[in-house]
């Protein structure tokens, strides 16, 4: 971990405009790195958050959405490249997939259009970072990945269920990255948050068939709930700020990660909960897993030859 604790970081994030991208950008520059921060609108951002510029952060406008993503990330980190010359031993990029919203409903109540556009920012937009970015990673021989996904992504939520398999899918493609990146000197994190107190849950949509009648009374209660969080972030427990610092801890290995990072296989993904609501619900849900496999044993065994 020395090397890489030590060595000033490229940070680059999707979505840093507001929420918990801008206070991992925001953490990430205190810390003395420099910070690409991405939005679809950064003028406003700018003007909304100048801390950002003033601790040295860089806008770059972009929309993960759109098929060109990838190749204006590529002209971006090619300048980079150029700039650091031969010296490829202070180009540690920290890929920060974070970019995204949820969406409210039962998937047979979404028209075909809502899904597609959807994926285009949930699913597809982190490939298009990692199709601009993993080649100049695995040729600087260091580097971190970092997919910001949700405890949805882990624990099935039937409320926003295409929210979910989006970020299940992303940690499903995270964690096969893992061990083909390892050989390259790259580390890959799965970020899992529970409930902070941004403007996430506002951003939200919801099904533009509306909801069928069965699926009333239990998406309903929960569209209650993220409309009421919306408008009252002290619902959740999360502070952002420490989402920010700890994923700075994360990557540069300090603090409660120290020793986290020591007994880490790099072949495999770090999972990170951070949320007391996290943890408890991945705890729930690998005691549910654990009980479903037990009582498998005999099953399994039982259609061997």
């Amino acid at each position: 971990m020395a090397s890489t604790a030590a060595a000033k970081k490229i940070w680059f994030i999707t979505g840093a405009s507001s929420g918990l991208g801008l206070n991992m950008a925001l953490s990430a520059l205190r810390a003395g790195h420099r910070v690409i921060g991405t939005g679809r609108n950064i003028e406003k951002a700018s003007s909304e958050h100048p801390e950002f510029a003033t601790l040295g952060g860089e806008w770059l406008q972009l929309d993960v959405a759109q098929p060109n993503a990838e190749q204006a990330i590529q002209q971006l980190v090619a300048k980079e490249e150029q700039k650091l010359g031969k010296d490829k031993d202070s180009a540690h990029w920290v890929v920060v997939n974070n970019a995204g919203n949820t969406l409210l409903g039962a998937v047979e109540d979404m028209s075909e259009g809502q899904m597609q556009e959807y994926l285009q920012t949930n699913l597809f937009g982190f490939i298009r970072v990692w199709k601009a970015l993993l080649p100049t990673l695995r040729r600087n021989r260091t580097g971190t990945l970092i997919s910001i996904s949700s405890i949805w992504g882990f624990v099935p939520k039937s409320e926003h269920m295409l929210y979910g398999a989006a970020k299940a899918t992303t940690e499903y493609l995270t964690e096969s990255y893992a061990t083909l990146l390892a050989p390259s000197g790259i580390r890959t994190m799965i970020i899992e948050p529970g409930g902070f107190r941004t403007p996430f849950a506002g951003n939200n949509s919801k099904a533009d068939g509306g909801i069928s009648e069965d699926y009333k009374p239990l998406i309903q209660a929960w569209v209650d709930i993220v409309n009421a969080a919306s408008k009252d972030p002290t619902l959740v427990n999360g502070d952002p700020i420490k989402f920010g610092d700890r994923v700075v801890d994360a990557v540069e290995g300090r603090g409660l990660f120290d020793s986290i990072w020591a007994e880490q296989d790099r072949t495999k993904a770090l999972r990170v909960q951070l949320g007391s609501d996290s943890y408890s619900l991945f705890e729930q849900r690998l005691s549910d897993l654990q009980k479903g496999f037990v009582r498998m044993a005999e099953v399994a065994k039982s259609t061997d030859v």
